[in-house]
C-alpha cells in the first residue's frame, strides 16, 4: 500500500500489514477472513428547539464474507497475541478514515472496545500529528475511555478531548467523573434504555443529567430512536443527542445530511420542552 493511498505517510509495519485501502480510499482492517470498516452516527447538540451535528461516533464493525459479525464471534477466533495487534487497528483505524468522513468543523468520537485495553499511545501520537499536516486539530478528537486517569491526563496532553463511557446500569459513577473530569460522559443505549422503561424511571433521568452538569461534563445519550426517546432525554436537558430517529449509523464514504434541523421535525405531539440550560 502506498503513501499516497493511505494518506497518513509511513505506519508502523505490523499495522501497515493489517490494514488496506480500496479502490477509493477508505481504509479498512484485514484479519484472516475477517475485514474491519468503520461506521459514523451523527451526534447532535441540542440548543433552543435546533439540533447541529457537531460530532461523529466512529466505530469499527467486523465483516465476514460481506456481512456484520458480532464483536464477540470475531474475538473467538483469534488468540491473545492477535488481539494485541487487532486492538491497534481498531483504535486507529477511525483516525485514519478521518479524510473520508466529510468532518467540516466538527469532532470526532472514538474508542477502543474490543478488549478492554488502554490505546496505544504511540499510535494515537503518531495519528494526531498526521492528522494535525491535514488541519484536523487533536481538539477535535474525543476518545472514550473508562475510568483511568492517567490515561485522561495522557490523552489530554496529546491535545485530544476525554469522554467517558457509561454502560448499561441505570447508575452512574460519580467518583470515576471526579477523578477523570471528562469533557463527555456518555450514557450507552442499554443505560438510556433502563430510563425509558416507565413514565417514573425516566423522571430521575434529569437528576442525573444535572449532576453531570454540575460536575463540568456534557451529557450524550446514545439509542434516540424513536420520539419518545427524544422526549425524554430533552425533557431531562440531555446535551448531546445520536440515535436512528435522528441519523442512522452508516459505513463511511456515506453522505449524510448537512446543518442544523429543527428538533419538531422529529416530534407529531404538543408538548413543549424548556431548555433546562441555557
Amino acid at each position: 500500500m502506498s503513501d499516497v493511498v493511505f494518506g497518513f505517510g509511513a505506519l508502523p509495519r505490523d499495522l501497515v500489514a493489517n490494514i488496506a485501502a480500496d479502490e477509493i480510499g477508505l481504509e479498512f482492517g484485514v484479519h484472516g477472513e475477517f475485514r474491519l470498516r468503520c461506521a459514523i452516527q451523527p451526534i447532535f447538540r441540542h440548543e433552543y428547539g435546533r439540533l447541529t451535528p457537531v460530532a461523529a461516533d466512529a466505530k469499527v464493525v467486523p465483516y465476514r464474507e460481506g456481512q456484520p459479525v458480532a464483536i464477540g464471534e470475531f474475538l473467538a477466533e483469534m488468540s491473545d497475541e492477535e488481539r494485541a495487534i487487532v486492538g491497534r487497528v481498531w483504535a486507529v483505524l477511525p483516525l485514519a478514515n478521518t479524510h473520508n468522513m466529510g468532518l467540516k468543523g466538527i469532532a470526532l468520537l472514538f474508542r477502543q472496545e474490543i478488549n478492554g485495553d488502554a490505546p496505544d499511545l504511540d499510535d494515537l501520537g503518531f495519528m494526531v500529528q498526521r492528522l494535525k499536516g491535514e488541519g484536523f486539530e487533536a481538539s477535535q478528537l474525543i476518545c472514550e475511555i473508562g475510568g483511568d486517569e492517567q490515561l485522561a491526563c495522557a490523552l489530554r496532553a496529546l491535545g485530544m478531548r476525554v469522554a467517558l463511557g457509561h454502560h448499561g446500569s441505570a447508575e452512574h459513577d460519580g467518583d470515576a467523573v471526579k477523578r477523570v473530569l471528562p469533557d463527555i460522559v456518555r450514557l450507552d443505549r442499554a443505560s438510556f434504555e433502563r430510563f425509558c422503561a416507565d413514565a417514573a424511571t425516566g423522571r430521575l433521568l434529569r437528576p442525573v443529567v444535572s449532576e453531570l452538569k454540575t460536575l463540568g461534563a456534557d451529557v450524550l445519550v446514545e439509542g434516540i430512536d424513536n420520539e419518545s426517546r427524544l422526549e425524554i432525554a430533552l425533557g431531562a436537558g440531555v446535551d448531546l443527542l445520536q440515535g436512528d430517529l435522528l441519523e442512522p449509523a452508516k459505513l463511511v464514504g456515506s453522505v449524510f445530511a448537512e446543518g442544523p434541523r429543527e428538533t419538531s421535525q422529529y416530534r407529531r405531539g404538543e408538548c413543549v420542552v424548556v431548555p433546562l440550560f441555557g
